[in-house]
């Protein structure tokens, strides 16, 4: 897991750098708006875990830091995460079974969710904790499209959603490229969901009369998510 999680770090932190010139902007405020974008890897926990390997995605959260009180913010995140695909050809029905379409189907979450932030705002190195609140929502969606990937139907088979709530750490590096001020943001949250039912690879079943069938699993579906991304300031104080 940990050469996974390092192999991810370096791609992520060496390839948007690579062709830009970087300079260490320690000595100015932070932005009271940022915008974050970030790759995003989760680790399932507990029963989670028994059933599901890792999830990757894509993150993206809004920062607020007020005025007079900088340390003290509020962040709202959404995170979207893929933990298994499936895809086959199949024909369109089976009364027109010499037209065929790939059949993509995707267990995915999502998670929304805002709380409070603490943050070092000023130095080379900004620290932070945050807490949050919010909904989070496992879902397997299934496609037919062409061969060039466009999807014409889309369905979901099968959902469960609830609260969502954790806590959360990581450390922002502000860097100045050209008239921009950005930062490096890395960091990580664990993700408490409760118990939840949803689908893995293989658990939809196409019976002989054309309906399904759905072997759910039903356990609590905790994670660690970890993230490596871009810090886009807004507004400069």
């Amino acid at each position: 897991m940990y050469r996974r999680l390092l192999a991810f770090a370096l791609v992520c932190l060496i390839g948007p750098t690579a062709n830009a010139q970087l300079i260490a902007n320690s000595l100015a405020p932070r932005a009271s708006w940022s915008l974050d974008v970030a790759a995003q890897y989760a680790q399932p926990i507990g029963g989670f875990y028994s059933n599901v390997d890792d999830a990757w995605g894509v993150g993206v959260a809004v920062r607020h830091h007020f005025r007079g009180v900088e340390f003290l913010g509020f962040r709202g995140d959404f995170a979207f995460l893929n933990y298994g695909n499936e895809r086959k050809r199949v024909p369109v029905s089976p009364t027109i079974n010499r037209v065929l379409v790939d059949m993509a189907t995707s267990n995915n979450i999502a998670v929304v969710s805002g709380g409070p932030e603490l943050m070092l705002t000023r130095g080379p190195i900004r620290p932070y904790v945050f807490g949050f609140l919010g909904y989070s929502y496992f879902y397997t969606e299934s496609s037919a499209g062409d061969d060039e990937g466009s999807a014409f139907a889309q369905s979901t088979n099968f959902s469960d959603g609830g609260m969502a709530f954790g806590w959360g750490s990581g450390v922002s590096l502000p860097l100045t490229i050209r008239s921009a001020r950005v930062a490096i943001d890395a960091g990580a949250r664990r993700t408490t969901n409760g118990s939840r039912s949803y689908l893995r690879r293989g658990d939809i079943q196409d019976r002989p009369d054309g309906s399904l069938q759905f072997s759910p699993r039903t356990t609590d579906a905790d994670f660690w998510q970890f993230h490596v991304g871009a810090s886009i300031s807004l507004r400069r104080r």
